[in-house]
């Protein structure tokens, strides 16, 4: 589905060049339950944001369904990620005047069709979230937890292909943040969407079939494995 060949990432600050990814290589399968460790400064996020092609490599190569993402220009980035990708953030990035409902289906403003068909379908997906009673409920009446189930359903609204999940956990608890890895562990196995979740908590590697471990802007180790939490 997403293949990275020894992507390096530079960013000019004044004269100096700082570089965030060191020829790193991955690949992600359809199917896959992917968590990316690392501690802050590591190049993670870089990497998710190259991955979901919110950026392009200084060098190297991006895959995703065979098409070279370093080709395209900014509007075919923007239609390909609208079609195959969604990304749930660490701090939600909700509108805070619009309700839950109207913060779903957001991403589908540009698009042509019947409203009501991709209301319904928020409407659907909220309720499958555990938010059927809050859909009216602007974010500043919902608690950390059904903030991040609204942007877990607003990433499924344009029922994409994979799902990248940047410290989705970060800013709750850890209760509820166990439930919302359990949630999106639910979706990976019953709606079989793949996930790549890039965080500092290696907690939740449980969870995950794929383990990738990333430190200076280079993957020390990936590792394979059956996954211990369902």
């Amino acid at each position: 589905m997403i293949v990275a060949e020894n992507v390096t990432k530079e960013y000019k600050m004044g004269e100096v060049i700082v570089r965030a990814l060191a020829g790193v290589s991955i690949k992600i399968e359809e199917g896959d339950f992917v968590v990316i460790v690392g501690p802050s400064g590591s190049g993670k996020s870089t990497l998710m944001h190259i991955l979901g092609a919110l950026d392009k490599p200084t060098a190297g190569k991006v895959l995703i369904d065979g098409e070279d993402i370093s080709e395209m220009d900014d509007w075919e980035l923007a239609m390909l990620r609208r079609k195959k990708i969604g990304f749930i953030f660490q701090n939600f990035n909700l509108i805070p005047t619009l309700n839950a409902l109207e913060n779903v289906v957001i991403p589908t403003e540009p698009l042509p069709g019947d409203k009501t068909k991709y209301d319904q379908r928020g409407i659907e997906l909220l309720k499958m979230l555990g938010l059927g009673d809050r859909l009216l409920h602007k974010p500043s009446e919902l608690s950390g937890g059904q903030r991040q189930r609204v942007s877990i359903a607003r990433s499924l609204i344009n029922n994409p292909e994979v799902i990248f999940a940047d410290e989705p956990t970060g800013n709750l608890d850890t209760v509820t943040g166990n439930h919302i890895v359990e949630i999106m562990r639910k979706l990976n196995k019953e709606e079989k969407k793949t996930f790549v979740i890039v965080t500092h908590d290696q907690s939740l590697l449980d969870y995950a079939n794929k383990q990738v471990f990333i430190r200076d802007g280079k993957i020390e180790k990936q590792t394979k494995k059956k996954i211990i939490k369902n």
